[in-house]
């Protein structure tokens, strides 16, 4: 079965094995490789650097055990929405398309770009969720994670889950994109995701003062975001933070 076919199926049982195993998968890889891999080789000082240590009383095995439980029912989620989304027809009325001269060849790589960029606006919506009454039911078990680890990059409320999904999902029907990019651009995300939430640095020191660094957010910027439940909203870029003032005064 080629991809054409896997998204034009009438059925759901394919599409929510496959897609929700893609993302159990490339989640766990990532969660695992930063852990268990770049940790022993991480240069405490340098590449690698722990920019945020959790308290000795710490229970980090109970809190990663949280972080994956909910991460499970999260991956579940992302991948029921795909299968939704194909199991009713709806795909058919998304602008993925299969045949590469449809586009220009460049517009492959820029639209993995255009596809960042335009999640990177959902900054505005991470903010939304911290309102009190929308971050009850919905963000307060992601910010669970004061002392996040790499595995706290999936571990959402299933209400936040789904938003994500769909958030995420939009852009199929507002960009015309080869799934083989959309592929790129959720492993993209999914990397930096995890990296954000690792507790190490493995940009330069430097980074936020830099010319060209001080937009991009970085694992030490979203680890002050979870200590202290504001500032630096945004997924890969901080456009937006310092655009609206919301980049933390001391990430300097």
């Amino acid at each position: 079965m080629n991809l054409q076919d896997l998204y034009s199926s009438n059925g759901w049982l394919l599409p929510a094995l496959f897609f929700t195993s893609v993302y159990g998968g490339r989640y766990l890889v990532m969660a695992l490789a930063v852990s268990l891999v770049a940790r022993p080789v991480a240069d405490g000082r340098g590449w690698g650097r722990v920019h945020h240590n959790a308290p000795q009383k710490f229970d980090s095995q109970r809190h990663i055990r949280r972080e994956l439980t909910y991460s499970f029912f999260t991956v579940l989620i992302f991948g029921m929405v795909i299968a939704t989304l194909i199991g009713t027809g709806w795909m058919g009325s998304s602008r993925f398309y299969f045949q590469w001269d449809s586009y220009p060849a460049w517009w492959f790589g820029l639209s993995i770009v255009v596809m960042l960029l335009l999640h990177d606006t959902f900054s505005t919506g991470h903010r939304v969720m911290h309102w009190r009454k929308l971050f009850a039911v919905m963000h307060k078990v992601h910010h669970q994670s004061v002392h996040p680890t790499a595995f706290a990059a999936y571990s959402f409320h299933p209400t936040e889950a789904l938003a994500e999904a769909l958030i995420v999902t939009a852009i199929i029907f507002i960009l015309p994109v080869h799934p083989l990019a959309f592929l790129v651009f959720q492993t993209l995300s999914t990397a930096y995701n995890v990296y954000g939430h690792c507790g190490r640095e493995f940009y330069p020191q430097g980074m936020a003062s830099h010319r060209w660094g001080r937009w991009i957010n970085t694992s030490t910027a979203h680890a002050a975001h979870h200590g202290k439940g504001r500032y630096n909203y945004g997924l890969y870029f901080l456009f937006w933070d310092r655009l609206m003032g919301t980049v933390d005064p001391l990430y300097k």
